[in-house]
């Protein structure tokens, strides 16, 4: 129940306010991480590791409740069969019929919601990194928007639809 709980609240919380709040409390608070995510040549390995953590925590805690919480049906759904049962009464242990029968059967779905859930950060971290003014495709999406230059906004939503497209295309193929 505690598992659900934090993973129906990490959905629920849009990745700007998660990141204000993880700022919070691991830049300003804590002083674990700096606020800002500035990578530059010449940056030892741990210091963008140390630089990047933020966004990726955002990141990650956006789609892992979501990750979680489908795995978790698509696992009770699977449960819910005749082999299950089976097995069940073949004495088996609640891990071996969840590790051999349940999770085979339920990767299909599961591995379509991770390819979502991808092609949604490659899109979604447009937010991300205008809060962590990351220099990436999205702030240089969101800073051509502000100067209206319509062939780079045109080109980046192209990119950003190709990558979504060719990954729900992924899950689709890795589902069958």
């Amino acid at each position: 129940k505690a598992i659900s709980a934090v993973t129906l609240a990490t959905i629920s919380v849009p990745e700007f306010l998660l990141g204000y709040i993880l700022m919070f409390f691991f830049a300003v608070q804590w002083r674990l991480f700096p606020s800002l995510a500035n990578v530059y040549d010449g940056m030892g390995f741990g210091e963008r590791l140390s630089a990047i953590a933020l966004p990726a925590l955002v990141l990650v805690l956006a789609v892992l409740g979501h990750m979680m919480r489908m795995t978790r049906a698509a696992i009770l759904n699977v449960m819910q069969s005749a082999y299950i049962e089976t097995a069940e009464l073949k004495g088996l242990r609640p891990f071996a019929i969840i590790a051999r029968h349940a999770f085979p059967n339920a990767i299909a779905p599961i591995v379509n919601v991770v390819m979502i859930n991808l092609a949604y950060l490659v899109v979604g971290v447009v937010v991300v990194e205008v809060v962590f003014v990351y220099p990436g495709m999205g702030q240089y999406l969101v800073d051509h928007v502000s100067k209206r230059d319509v062939p780079v906004v045109q080109a980046c939503g192209l990119v950003f639809a190709g990558v979504y497209i060719g990954l729900n295309l992924i899950a689709d193929i890795a589902s069958i």
